[in-house]
């Protein structure tokens, strides 16, 4: 039986983002930006002339990665408004392998109907990131959340809120239970707890997730019995077996951002990173799952950098996060926070061909994930360092 696709990958080693082992001398076809078939045998009986035709002999295919916690644009740039999509970011991270983003939250006073025509426009090309987004912070009047966050004080306002920006479009809400990290934000106005299940509520009804804004664990306790799905940080206070245990069987992420910590501490002198350091290990060893994301606004070396967040990866690793565990927490678990695990996320028949293809296996040493062949998003090339196309 002859095929007919668009793509073939002959000759690869698949770690294919569920957590399973590696196979190897593994076969992929790609039609309609979609894979069709994943195999173990030679495929020849390609029909279609123009199909392109790689041999990529035992280099190593992974999912294409996701940071699910950055912001894209809509926010300052050494204090500069940025009005749109930080498009140097977004070349930079796709350069690198990282093919989806999820944007949490607007920090300017821009329209989400101005961010989505952009994003749109953003859409219609294939050499960005996919880009979710999460439009702006659901907050208390005069809260935490940006330049000009959605407020709400009462369940009718949650109710009609919640719907207007999922009808825009949006998939995942972001909102916010903290107590503030710096003075402009201490003592902040905060949503009650009825009023963030009725985020949840709402959102979950209408097949929206919501991520949460959160570093302290008395809010996290809150925003867990409120029904999120995922925290945008690690908290660096105390975090109890009680509650590592609740988010466990309710099934609720955490995006680390040790990043954060690290820059506040290194920069600010605040002692911070240990502790999240140490809630993020017991979590992990309880059994709980995270994702890749490291709430990158702007550059500041050596803690933020455009394209894959590398320190980020490095503290995962210092917390013995295996190589396979941030695999798939930059992949499959990524697609989950992102609400996209139908799409993206794993190498599997139906999923989307977005794949970063490396020269050398990152299970034996993690810094060949820097070592990049080829970036392909939607079946189409992006990157291409050293593999000859046969058509």
């Amino acid at each position: 039986m002859r095929r007919e696709i668009d793509l073939l990958l002959n000759n690869c080693n698949l770690i294919d983002g569920t957590g399973s082992e590696i196979k190897k001398n593994v076969h992929i076809g790609v039609k309609n930006k979609k894979i069709v078939f994943i195999e173990n045998k030679v495929i020849n009986n390609v029909i279609n002339d123009e199909c392109k035709i790689l041999n990529l002999n035992g280099a190593t295919i992974l999912p294409g990665f996701i940071n699910a916690h950055a912001h894209t644009g809509f926010k300052y740039i050494k204090d500069e408004v940025c009005e749109g999509f930080q498009i140097e970011y977004l070349n930079a991270c796709i350069r690198e392998g990282i093919t989806t983003i999820r944007d949490e939250g607007m920090l300017s006073d821009a329209s989400i109907d101005n961010m989505l025509k952009q994003k749109n426009l953003l859409d219609q090309s294939t050499s960005h990131p996919n880009v979710i987004v999460t439009g702006k912070f659901f907050s208390a009047p005069g809260g935490y959340g940006g330049q000009a966050p959605i407020t709400v004080s009462t369940v009718e306002e949650v109710r009609q809120k919640v719907n207007e920006i999922i009808d825009q479009g949006i998939r995942v809400i972001k909102t916010v239970l903290d107590d503030g990290m710096d003075p402009s934000t201490f003592g902040l106005p905060k949503l009650s707890e009825e009023l963030l299940k009725e985020i949840c509520n709402v959102a979950h009804s209408r097949g929206a997730k919501v991520s949460a804004h959160v570093t302290q664990a008395h809010n996290l306790e809150v925003l867990v019995r409120a029904g999120i799905d995922d925290a945008g940080h690690m908290v660096y206070d105390n975090l109890s077996d009680d509650l590592i245990n609740d988010m466990i069987e309710k099934n609720i992420y955490f995006v680390p951002t040790l990043t954060v910590f690290k820059f506040i501490q290194d920069k600010y002198g605040a002692p911070i990173l240990e502790s999240a350091m140490n809630n993020l290990k017991r979590f992990i060893k309880a059994g709980g799952k995270i994702a890749l994301g490291d709430d990158f606004i702007e550059e500041e070396e050596p803690w933020y950098r455009l394209g894959m967040p590398l320190i980020e990866i490095e503290l995962l690793q210092e917390c013995g996060v295996t190589p396979m565990e941030i695999i798939v927490a930059a992949t499959k678990h990524g697609s989950e926070v992102c609400n996209a695990s139908k799409e993206i996320g794993t190498v599997e028949v139906g999923k989307n061909a977005d794949l970063l293809i490396l020269k050398d296996n990152p299970l034996e040493n993690f810094n060949n994930i820097r070592n990049i062949l080829m970036v392909i998003k939607d079946g189409n090339i992006i990157v291409n360092k050293d593999v000859n196309l046969k058509l």
